[in-house]
């Protein structure tokens, strides 16, 4: 027997679809439910690929006497977090803010209005080390409901106004001194004036951070488990890349943290790609997730880390070491993450059925013994704990293993098509696919973009889906994060390929999330916020602190910069970039290891990339232009045919072919020739470090 979450578009609410549980999707009429039976609402959060996730539904939602309870008391919410981003994103506020802690599961209770009240994360079957059990849990919930209404409201209603207050207690905290009290000078991005000098106020502070935080033992952030520091890395390069007066901190910190990483155990050293996080503060024990966030982020920096070493020359190994794990990568995602629609899945799980019977079900696909291969070469190579495997494997030993695990049942995989995580992905991939010279990559993106624009994209309601299974788009719209990283990975595949068709749709997709999510100075997370969302405390106001990923402002910041338009929906693009980029200074200092993102914009919009405009091109023309600016053109250098030139033609321009170098709406003579772009560029760049 099934319940309503057997048609929906998720997978992990499909993995709950048979429990005796009377779930609901998050949905008015849900609430609607509650108020009319004037019970609790339980939400449930989670996602596929969550371990503990799996265990408490097996513990508990799979329990008759559990669901009968949970059906006569409670209307029963289950939810998807990559699904809903709103919905996790303000009920795990209001859950720190019960509970000082968070995570998936995460269990929630509710008024009939939404409002919070109770939370936790996952809770065993039985009693256990000081945590009640799921049972006790709700027959607390409901006693409270029943026996002390009033107070149960207070507290929701106090929950309610914390969040409330939430953006204002940012505002405040990211523009005040933290030892004085006294009001932090915000400084707009001046590309005019002294460059050098407005860097080094920021970055040196924003490093010096970092190095507080710094595990200077096992490198990462904190002493406790360990997430790839994605956003950080990207800064961090860009940072390295200019030649400043930080460049070296900011490399040495970059290489000393990808190292950790590609050397430990977070690596998939045998099929390629990353895990989730490390347990350990050494990176020796993985948690077995692999999301497609986590290696389009990483795919995209050690591709440019690769490329920056292998430019200088300086460090052949280090730059052979980064670019084996983003081939890697690459061939993990092409192998076992693309979807029959040509877009890129979710996540693989951590579980999977072990070889043995009986043994652990958690990274059963992944973990090595000893017995495995003849010849371990533990010179090279090394089995952690629980059998994860660390080091650099010599090719043998890594065919072999492989040859192993292909035997095993593999962990199973959340088809669903998420646009943000696709877009990453896409303009991870584009990039990469011309700094290391492999254009077969362009393809994948090419594939997994085309998708987007024509199942996820509604032209005529100017909506783009959040997400997709098996071809059915899921209608809820899109978040900021997802408009801003799609329109991201349509101008990375214009800048890789050249094609005037993507760099059209960026900036089509540019106007409308312009307009939709940009309330005056104040960038939206969602277009529309939920109406119970909003009761419960959401102001629907973006976030300017990084998670897994940058923010979804800094996005927005970076791609109108990269873009190199001077109006975007009918204003300036600056001034929308200089209010985006607004908090890179308090966060550098207040909120380092959260800052990455909105520093990267910052930088960006202080000394963006030079802009080409080519005129009265042929097609060999256009594609030798391409050429002579090489891999260039995919970090620093944004070519734009006459089409879509920002300043237009030039007026001493005639009907010959040229390219002209422009900053700030002023161009330069131009060249004549395509061979002559380089040199042009080259010129431009000492100048710059003049």
């Amino acid at each position: 027997m099934t319940n309503r979450l057997a048609h929906s578009t998720s997978p992990y609410l499909l993995q709950h679809a048979q429990n005796p549980v009377d779930w609901w999707e998050f949905e008015p009429a849900a609430f609607a439910q509650a108020r009319s039976r004037d019970v609790p609402v339980l939400l449930s959060v989670g996602y596929a690929a969550c371990h503990w996730c799996h265990v408490m539904a097996h513990e508990s939602f799979e329990d008759p006497a559990v669901g009968e309870y949970i059906n006569e008391h409670f209307v029963a919410l289950k939810v998807d977090r990559e699904q809903r981003p709103d919905v996790d994103a303000l009920y795990m506020s209001a859950t720190q803010l019960l509970t000082q802690q968070g995570g998936w599961p995460m269990t929630v209770f509710l008024t009939p209005q939404g409002q919070a009240f109770h939370a936790g994360t996952y809770y065993p079957p039985r009693p256990v080390q000081g945590r009640p059990s799921f049972m006790q849990v709700l027959h607390a919930v409901n006693d409270a409901w029943v026996e002390r209404r009033e107070q149960v409201m207070d507290g929701a209603q106090s929950v309610t106004d914390a969040l409330q207050r939430h953006p204002e207690a940012v505002a405040s905290m990211l523009g005040t001194d933290r030892h004085t009290a006294e009001p932090v000078q915000v400084e707009v991005p001046d590309p005019a004036g002294d460059i050098d000098e407005q860097e080094a106020q920021l970055i040196g502070p924003w490093l010096d951070a970092l190095e507080v935080a710094r595990d200077s033992t096992h490198e990462g952030f904190g002493n406790g488990p360990k997430f790839p520091p994605s956003p950080m890395l990207e800064a961090a390069l860009l940072i390295s890349s200019r030649d400043g007066r930080d460049s070296a901190r900011a490399a040495e910190l970059l290489t000393a943290t990808l190292d950790a990483m590609v050397t430990g155990a977070l690596h998939d050293h045998v099929g390629g790609g990353f895990f989730r996080y490390s347990v350990t503060p050494n990176w020796s024990l993985p948690h077995y997730e692999k999301m497609l966030y986590d290696n389009a982020q990483l795919l995209r920096v050690l591709a440019h880390t690769a490329r920056h070493l292998g430019k200088r020359g300086t460090d052949p190994v280090r730059a052979a070491r980064y670019r084996n794990a983003a081939q890697g990568i690459v061939t993990w995602l092409v192998r076992e993450m693309i979807t029959e629609q040509g877009a890129i899945a979710a996540s693989l799980d951590a579980d999977s059925e072990p070889s043995t019977p009986g043994a652990e079900r958690e990274g059963a696909y992944y973990t090595f013994s000893f017995d495995d291969v003849t010849e371990p070469q533990p010179a090279v190579a090394g089995w952690g704990e629980s059998g994860a495997v660390s080091g650099i494997l010599d090719r043998t030993v890594r065919e072999r293993l492989w040859e192993q695990r292909e035997l095993r049942t593999p962990p199973q995989r959340d088809d669903k098509v998420v646009t943000a995580w696709n877009g990453m992905a896409i303009e991870a991939l584009a990039e990469a696919a011309v700094l290391l010279d492999q254009p077969a990559w362009l393809e994948t993106a090419e594939w997994a973009a085309e998708f987007l624009w024509t199942r996820h994209w509604d032209p005529d309601t100017k909506t783009l889906a959040r997400t997709s299974r098996q071809g059915t788009v899921d209608p809820h719209d899109g978040q900021l994060e997802d408009y801003a990283r799609a329109g991201l990975a349509m101008l990375g595949l214009y800048r890789a390929t050249g094609l005037e068709q993507w760099y059209a749709r960026s900036l089509e997709l540019a106007g409308t999330t312009v307009e939709k999510f940009m309330r005056g100075d104040t960038p939206m997370d969602s277009a529309e916020p939920d109406a119970v969302l909003v009761a419960a405390g959401a102001t629907g106001q973006a976030d300017p602190f990084d998670g897994v990923a940058a923010s979804a402002q800094s996005c927005l910041a970076r791609w109108l910069v990269l873009l190199g338009q001077p109006k975007v929906a009918g204003g300036s693009s600056d001034q929308v970039v200089d209010v985006l980029v607004k908090p890179a200074q308090g966060l550098a200092t207040r909120a380092a290891t959260a800052a990455g993102g909105a520093l990267h914009a910052w930088l960006l919009r202080i000394q963006p990339p030079a802009l080409l405009e080519v005129v009265h091109a042929s097609e060999d023309e256009w594609d030798r232009v391409q050429s002579s600016a090489g891999p260039r053109r995919v970090t620093d250098v944004l070519v734009l045919g006459e089409e879509h030139a920002p300043y237009g033609v030039p007026e001493a321009s005639s009907d010959e072919f040229a390219v002209w170098l422009c900053r700030n709406g002023q161009c330069e003579l131009p060249v004549r020739s395509p061979e002559e772009v380089s040199g042009l560029l080259d010129r431009a760049q000492r100048r710059r470090r003049a």
